[in-house]
């Protein structure tokens, strides 16, 4: 982008008139920022501007639109220099005041702060020559759109202030995604903490219940299996052991006995 450079530069008009005008060059326009020219019927539209937008000085009613972009004919000539080369959207440094609009306050595309108010009636400057083409042409009443809500109002709203400094919904939408990935960012961090904060108190935990269960011994184990038939004591008589006499059948016990008695 190219430095603006203000001047005041002579205009020669049709008939022989010469006036001089405020000017502004931005990129390749000439850009009528704040013209000081004759205005033969007495319409705020100056005479040099009426000539561009429709041949004359007095030709223009300040509602022609030749490109049907809602920005006037006349507006567009002050601002860029021809009726068809401002842009409704363009906004370059993104404050939500249009392009054409901070020419026409300043001189450049992004020089406003949406303060400035020449009549003082509270609606700012940029405001006024989006409604109507100048900076003292808005009373408030405007609603273009019929809605109910001012055309002040609603254009106020596009601009969000912090500290003096006019920034817009990208703005703030930049900030949001940056705290979102921070947050983000900072729960990931803290669940994988967690999960191995968790896994270690889980090893810990079986180490020390690894440590307190005592190993199963060979007599334990022997203990635990059921006695079978060869366990029993009363299984298998011992083919050495030395009779009990008393235990003994004795085949003529019954007749010795019966004879003894």
């Amino acid at each position: 982008m190219s430095t603006p450079v203000v001047a005041s530069a002579a205009m020669s008009l049709p008939a022989g008139e010469t006036v001089v005008a405020s000017a502004s060059v931005v990129d390749t326009g000439l850009v009528f920022a704040s013209a000081d020219t004759k205005d033969a019927d007495d319409d705020t539209i100056p005479d040099v501007v009426e000539r561009e937008v429709c041949g004359t000085a007095t030709c223009a009613i300040g509602t022609e639109d030749r490109d049907e972009d809602g920005i006037p004919d006349w507006t567009e000539v002050l601002s860029c220099g021809s009726t068809t080369c401002a842009s409704p959207t363009k906004d370059r440094d993104k404050d939500g005041i249009p392009d054409f609009a901070e020419r026409l306050v300043c001189g450049t595309d992004t020089c406003s702060n949406s303060l400035e108010d020449a009549d003082g009636d509270r609606i700012g400057d940029w405001v006024e020559f989006v409604i109507c083409g100048t900076r003292t042409c808005a009373d408030g009443s405007e609603d273009y759109d019929g809605n109910g809500v001012s055309d002040a109002a609603e254009l106020a709203a596009c601009v969000v202030r912090i500290d003096d400094l006019a920034i817009t919904g990208g703005t703030i939408a930049l900030w949001i995604i940056i705290l979102a990935v921070v947050l983000i960012g900072g729960g990931l961090g803290l669940w994988i903490w967690q999960r191995k904060r968790n896994a270690a108190n889980a090893a810990a935990a079986d180490a020390e219940t690894d440590a307190v269960a005592p190993a199963p011994s060979e007599t334990d184990a022997d203990s635990a299996e059921p006695l079978d038939v060869f366990d029993s004591p009363d299984a298998t008589p011992d083919p050495d052991a030395t009779p009990d006499p008393d235990s003994t059948p004795d085949s003529d016990g019954d007749a010795s006995s019966e004879a003894g008695r």
